[in-house]
């Protein structure tokens, strides 16, 4: 409806058009007296309300509305219409409502509609709903007269309203049914009858709407850049596209597409129900990059980074995630309620540019975020979520990159940064993973201790194995990124096609292992990623990008995570060992990387088979260990324990093939996960103490053949299979695994026996990433419509039943199929696992079997830990070379105005003593080595720390040393050395990981550092004394290295925890900062003050102020203290070494 139109004009248009439909309903009812309903001012309100809607006149008596009033923002008169997909041959004429004739239904509606009808939202809603179902239903006379009724009511109701902003949205729905009644008006009388048949009414228009949120999101106070609309206004478009590739043809476009803005990094956080906090937490994490970015790549760096935020759901998402974004300026459930009301929506699409504070008091901002809220009418799965990103959203606005991170997961400050900068570097890397922590581990609970070590050994071992190889199996979903190029379809082939094939295929189509195998379909990607056509993608694990993400702290929930991740693991493996011809055939990797990629091939197959015999080996060792040791003395005790542990694994295949894991199965799986636990720390205790104290056992099997052991493959085999792992660990610098490594064993039967067992008992079970892919299917019944008399009705009935019987048979059938598999996979499973463990302990000897695993687990071990060291060799490699990247002196310092002052002094300090280099892609990047934290050190790191240790300590070693006999000076040297900073490291760290984590730590160093010296000190050694202090010395140098690197985290502000916070002393002498309340002149002598104050107060206590934690913390909860934190540094060497010696003899 044009703005210029006359008052006059307006009712004359609409008495018409009802005058019409009046007429044309005859000689059914007597049609409505419009008289009575349209009072003479309607037709003015209504124009008015329009004219102000166009004029941008948000009445709401403010500056900031007057401002948005001239930013010419589009309007519905001026957006796209989507193209109508519906087959030509469909008619409003010719296709009744299957179960009532036309006369019928205009006869039923129109009862409703009377003089008195009810004037509330609730409807009107319902009369736009009743015109849209008259409308698909093929009633265009009966839609347009509940289209201005509709109409009428709103224009009542909006007269009422209060809220300028749902204001506004009730004038732009009004506006919009009114322009669908005369659109459908016009078609209807356009268009001859004889022509109806074969034409199609007015397409709908895109439903869209733009609100003002600056008071939501700024409580009253104004942005720091608020001049562009996208920071004033956040608009919301009803999305009624059912396939997300159709996004763009059918004429919806992105904001940020419309501006022209090219994006670099495209960002999507899926959520499912988590709550409001993980979601803060997230973006947060993600600001902070954006802040760290601005350093590097300028102030406007954000105008290239978007993210979406899509919600699998409406109904499924939480409260206080919803209210979060309300207030973020973000949502809007009204506005979206009155827009998308008569829609099919599909897809709730809300646009806005937001910056997320520092702290309440809206005095220090982060960079922009513009931020994109998908949230999703009905819930189809995180896969699906993925579907809209890539299909819909990133081929709309063509991103170089994409990164996927999963709500709760909280990039570190840099992460994201060090991701792209990856890619950057090497044009040939289609994708990157970085490493997911575990955030804030327990060690208290074993379920999470057991997943903190696992996560830290396959991120240092197996990661960095494959990333030196050049395909990394799997790039986690919840956290990782893609060249978008490398995974983009084209012509319908590549990557994603086969990422999303299990959304686009029935389930009997699929199959009981293409369904298994798509659960994990990030493996998926990554094969086909490698394996592309012509193309030659690698894939990186950068380790410096770490995000941190919860894991599941019951056992319940982590039999059902892992489920998912066994079976989806076990058949992508398997398909990417069979289909890797196609690397050879199709890619275009250059020789020697293929054969690289063989040899990788040909270790992930022996592993696969490796796992599949995986319970029996378990069993196996158990056996052969307590059997070596209570076969003679206690065999009725070793009767029982065998007989228990197999009544527990048999338990466990009856338990996971009927009960799905929730409270009342949770006691047997508690006693089980126990029992088990402690069989295999009494088995390591007897296999260590055999080991130390040298026992000779006898084979109760005589008749078998024996092999010998000789000393150094009893110590090479201790060695590979424990040293190893612990050494990769200590080389990448994660020593807090040893505060989890009895926890981890403790639960390792766990990890084979039950969640195993589950995994195998419940391949029928795809539900996870294919939500909904039982009835996928099956496409929806199509009703051939009738005359509308009884025996048609009838009919229509019967085939509609018939239709539904199928299905349903159909469901049965696939059902069935799915789950004759997995008993058929799961008895071989077992009789296999059975056939082996008969095989060995009838055929095969003790001593040879364990020899053998001793072996293998060497081999594989030594694979890992070269890969490992290489990995780590390549990254030492970039630093010293020409990759390292340095901080922009000018850029980033709008962000940094607002920081506490000790914060400024630090960034100034960096500022200048950086130099600049720019590299190969133009961006100016950061030296690594000024990445520090704000709290100042003496030492760059551990080895600039120890040698001055080392020299510190010559002048009064040298005398001591002398004193004592040649054999022990060396020992004792490096005695003085670990006993240097010992003292203060213990009782730092003490003080915040507390005693029970630091007696775990000391119990496993003297396990694993025996181990080590009871092979080689002996060569040293000539008497037991010189043994014990050697033993001694290496404890407290293991000690020195693990709890100083531990007191160097603790000094880290990004992962300082909650506990430690609420632990920490407060500092006592806090300089109350005042400048807001003092003149401006006054400013610059009060920051001189604050400076001395801190000089003064830093050489009194060599401790620096409470530093200022970000606004949300890593655990996503607002950060309002300060906390006090120790300098890392090494006391006196002699005073402390003369305190240790004088402790010791006493």
């Amino acid at each position: 409806m044009s703005n210029g139109r006359s008052t006059e004009d307006l009712r004359a248009r609409l008495q018409s058009l009802r005058a019409s439909r009046t007429s044309s309903l005859q000689p059914q009812e007597a049609a409505r007296d419009w008289g009575d309903t349209f009072q003479p001012g309607e037709l003015e309100e209504l124009q008015s309300m329009l004219e102000q809607d166009a004029a941008g006149d948000f009445s709401s008596g403010t500056e900031e509305y007057d401002a948005i009033a001239s930013s010419g923002l589009s309007t519905p008169d001026n957006v796209d219409v989507w193209r109508d997909t519906r087959p030509t041959s469909h008619s409003y004429v010719d296709e009744p409502h299957p179960n009532q004739p036309i006369e019928r239904q205009l006869s039923y509606r129109q009862s409703g509609l009377n003089p008195a009808v009810e004037e509330t939202y609730e409807a009107a809603f319902r009369l736009i709903q009743l015109a849209a179902e008259a409308e698909r239903s093929g009633t265009p006379l009966q839609a347009i007269q509940l289209y201005t009724d509709a109409g009428d009511v709103l224009v009542k109701v909006g007269r009422r309203e209060p809220d300028p902003l749902l204001k506004q949205g009730i004038r732009e729905k009004a506006n919009e049914i009114m322009k669908r009644a005369e659109e459908l008006d016009e078609w209807y009388y356009s268009v001859q009858e004889s022509a109806r048949k074969a034409a199609l009414p007015p397409q709908l228009q895109i439903q869209r709407t733009q609100v003002p949120r600056v008071q939501e999101a700024w409580q009253g106070r104004k942005p720091t850049l608020n001049q562009p609309p996208e920071f004033t206004h956040m608009r919301y478009t009803a999305v009624s596209t059912k396939d997300p590739v159709k996004f763009t043809d059918d004429g919806f476009q992105l904001r940020i597409e419309q501006a022209g803005k090219k994006i670099r990094v495209f960002i999507t956080i899926t959520m499912y129900n988590e709550e409001g906090s993980e979601l803060q937490g997230t973006l947060t994490g993600i600001a902070r990059n954006l802040e760290f970015m601005a350093e590097q790549w300028g102030d406007r760096a954000w105008e290239s980074v978007a993210v979406a935020v899509v919600s699998d759901g409406r109904t499924k998402a939480s409260a206080s995630c919803l209210d979060f974004l309300t207030g973020l300026g973000a949502f809007d459930e009204e506005i979206m309620t009155v827009t998308s009301v008569g829609v099919d929506v599909q897809l709730h699409l809300f646009e806005a540019t937001v910056q997320l504070v520092r702290d309440d008091n809206f005095e220090s901002f982060y960079p922009p975020i513009q931020l994109i809220f998908a949230l999703k009418e009905s819930n189809a799965g995180k896969l699906n979520s993925h579907l809209w990103f890539f299909n819909a959203f990133s081929e709309q606005l063509l991103p170089t990159y994409t990164v996927l991170v999963d709500v709760g997961t909280i990039p570190g400050p840099t992460s994201i940064f060090k991701l792209i900068r990856s890619m950057d570097r090497n044009p040939q890397i289609g994708g990157v993973a970085g490493e997911i922590a575990v955030d804030h581990p327990n060690y208290f609970n074993p379920v999470i201790a057991a997943q903190h070590f696992e996560y830290k050994i396959s991120n240092v071992m197996d990661k960095s194995l494959e990333s030196v190889l050049g395909f990394i199996s799997v790039l986690p979903g919840a956290f990782s990124a893609y060249r978008y190029e490398a995974i983009r379809a084209e012509k319908g082939v590549g990557p994603l096609p086969e990422y999303f094939k299990s959304l686009t295929t029935s389930t009997r189509d699929l199959g009981p292992f293409k369904g298994n195998m798509y659960l994990a379909e990030d493996r998926i990607l990554c094969f086909e990623l490698l394996a592309r056509r012509g193309r030659s993608w690698t894939m990186h694990y950068v380790k410096d990008a770490i995000a941190r993400t919860d894991v599941p702290e019951t056992l319940v929930d982590l039999i059902k995570q892992r489920r998912r991740w066994l079976n989806g693991s076990f058949f992508a493996g398997l398909f990417a060992i069979s289909n890797f011809s196609r690397v050879w055939r199709e890619s275009g990797h250059s020789l020697s990387r293929k054969l690289v990629l063989t040899l990788q091939f040909v270790y992930l197959g022996v592993q696969n088979l490796l796992s599949w015999f995986l319970l029996s080996n378990l069993f196996l060792t158990f056996y052969y260990v307590l059997t070596l040791t209570l076969y003679s003395d206690y065999p009725v005790l070793l009767a029982i324990v065998l007989g228990i542990y197999l009544v527990i694994v048999g338990g466990i295949v009856v338990f996971a093939l009927g009960n799905r894991p929730e409270k009342r199965t949770a006691a047997f799986y508690s006693f089980s996960y126990v029992f088990m636990g402690l069989v295999m720390l009494v088995v390591s205790v007897i296999s260590i103490y055999a080991l130390v104290a040298d026992i000779s056992v006898t084979d109760p099997r005589d008749d078998l053949a024996s092999c010998s052991v000789s000393n150094f493959e009893l110590v090479g085999g201790v060695a590979t299979a424990i040293g190893l792992v612990f050494a990769s660990a200590f080389i990448h610098g994660e020593f807090s695994v040893l505060l989890s490594t009895l926890q981890y064993y403790f639960m390792l039967p766990t990890f084979v026996n039950i969640l195993g067992i589950y995994a195998y008992s419940n391949l029928h079970d795809l539900s996870w990433g294919t939500k909904g892919l039982e009835t996928a299917g099956h496409a929806a019944a199509k009703v051939t419509q009738g005359n509308g008399n009884l025996k048609e009705i009838v009919a229509q009935q019967k085939r509609l039943e018939a239709l539904k019987q199928r299905a349903a048979e159909e469901k049965e059938d696939v059902d069935n199929s799915f789950r004759a598999f997995r008993s058929s996979l799961l008895i071989f499973w077992l009789v296999t696992n059975a056939v082996w463990m008969y095989c060995m302990t009838y055929f095969v000897s003790s001593s040879c079997y364990l020899k053998l695993i001793s072996y293998v687990v060497a081999v594989f071990n030594m694979a890992r830990f070269l890969g490992s060291a290489v990995f780590l060799c390549f990254r030492i490699a970039r630093r010293l070379g020409a990759c390292g990247t340095v901080r922009s002196g000018a850029s980033g310092r709008n962000y940094q105005a607002s920081l506490p002052i000790e914060w400024q002094a630090h960034f100034k300090h960096s500022s200048n003593t950086t130099t600049e280099t720019t590299t190969r892609n133009g961006h100016i990047g950061l030296n690594m080595s000024d990445l520090s934290s704000p709290v100042a050190t003496n030492y760059k790191n551990m080895e600039e720390a120890i040698m001055h240790a080392v020299s510190s300590t010559n002048a009064f070693g040298s005398a001591m040393l002398n004193l004592m006999p040649p054999q022990w000076r060396d020992p004792m040297q490096w005695g003085f050395i670990c006993a240097a900073s010992f003292v203060r490291a213990i009782s730092c760290f003490m003080r915040y990981a507390g005693a029970f984590c630091v007696t775990i730590g000391m119990a496993l160093i003297f396990l694993v550092g025996g181990l080590f010296m009871h092979a080689i000190i002996p060569i040293m050694a000539d008497t037991t004394l010189q043994l014990v202090c050697h033993l001694v010395v290496a404890m407290l140098l293991l000690f020195n290295i693990y709890f100083n690197y531990a007191l160097c985290c603790a000094t880290d502000p990004g992962v300082i925890t909650a506990k430690w916070k609420a632990e920490a002393d407060f500092w006592d002498a806090q300089v109350e900062n005042d400048s807001d309340e003092e003149d401006e002149d006054n400013e610059e002598n009060e920051e001189n003050e604050d400076n001395e104050e801190l000089e003064r107060v830093e050489d009194e206590t060599g401790l620096l102020p409470r530093i200022r934690p970000s606004a949300v913390t890593p655990d996503g909860k607002n950060g309002n203290g300060r906390v006090q934190l120790p300098r890392v540094q090494l006391v006196d060497p002699q005073s402390a070494s003369l305190t240790w010696i004088i402790t010791v003899l006493g």
